[in-house]
């Protein structure tokens, strides 16, 4: 997000020649890919006049401020806050990123509530395919509305909060411990189980992590949650697709090979079995409920 040089695979959005919207609530300046970014140069330090973010989906670096000297890997997200002094650049190899510049009280609110703290800029381990689409989401032309512009801008934030908390829930888990006599064992089990879910995963390499015998396990898993272990892996997998379905652009087929589907029409057919609707009208179904809600909320008090 910072000075970096123009490297192939930038597609920069959000130039026009008229001014954007102001937005009541914030409004998104410009979003990108960067393709072999570097970051800020060594030994300097930056203060961004803006908020910004960068998520970064290959290679590694380090992020340092007066309270911060953390290495930086695919998954991480940074968030910088204005003014804050930073410094933060990739390894050797360069790495590739989404960055979003943006601005405006919604974002001043939620820092000065807690909710975004300079003291807490980093955020780790977020699963890449399911990640990089919702921030690739803003790399388009900017809407050319107010409302158009805050509704950007809320759910810009609203990925923002979600990160964090997906982050909180996991070092929330792998605090607890995996001790087959406690209750931690049940919450390794679902983070693992939650995991990346475009990967394969091993049930019995599951249960032996948590320390149990895999017929065991699946019996305990299923008496504490009421579903098995597959069952909830499958359901988390078609809930982080319902997220991309109503969050992003992004089409059936790279929704489902971001998700863990075999291909669209598996997709297609979960997604039906689950809701009784297709993804495509689900979308469109969802899209037009917003409508509704913000016709709603701007008719005239009588």
């Amino acid at each position: 997000m910072d000075s970096k040089r123009a490297p192939v695979g930038a597609t920069p959005t959000a130039r026009p020649a008229d001014p954007l919207p102001p937005g009541r609530l914030g409004r998104v300046l410009v979003a990108a890919r960067i393709i072999a970014g570097r970051g800020l140069a060594p030994g300097t330090t930056r203060r961004h006049p803006t908020w910004g973010l960068t998520f970064l989906t290959a290679g590694a670096g380090r992020y340092r401020d007066a309270h911060h000297d953390e290495p930086l890997a695919a998954g991480s997200l940074v968030v910088v806050h204005p003014g804050h002094p930073h410094w933060y650049g990739a390894d050797r190899g360069g790495w590739d990123e989404h960055f979003v510049v943006f601005e405006g009280p919604v974002f001043d609110l939620a820092a000065s509530r807690g909710a975004l703290s300079p003291g807490q800029p980093l955020v780790h381990g977020l699963p890449v395919r399911r990640w990089a689409p919702r921030f690739a989401a803003f790399d388009r032309p900017r809407p050319r509305t107010p409302d158009g512009t805050d509704a950007e801008a809320v759910a810009l934030l609203a990925a923002l909060l979600e990160a964090r908390d997906t982050s909180t829930r996991a070092s929330d888990r792998g605090t607890r411990g995996a001790s087959p006599s406690g209750a931690g064992w049940l919450a390794r089990s679902t983070d693992l189980l939650e995991g990346d879910l475009t990967e394969p995963l091993d049930l019995r390499a599951v249960a032996g992590e948590v320390g149990m015998p895999y017929e065991t396990w699946r019996r305990r898993f299923r008496a504490e949650t009421g579903t098995s272990p597959w069952a909830h892996r499958s359901a988390r997998r078609l809930d982080a697709a319902t997220d991309l379905l109503v969050h992003t652009g992004l089409g059936v087929r790279d929704i489902a090979a971001a998700t863990g589907f075999s291909d669209e029409r598996h997709l297609i057919r979960r997604f039906r079995e689950a809701t009784g609707q297709t993804p495509r009208a689900y979308r469109d179904a969802d899209k037009a409920a917003s409508a509704d809600r913000r016709t709603a909320t701007n008719a005239p008090a009588l």
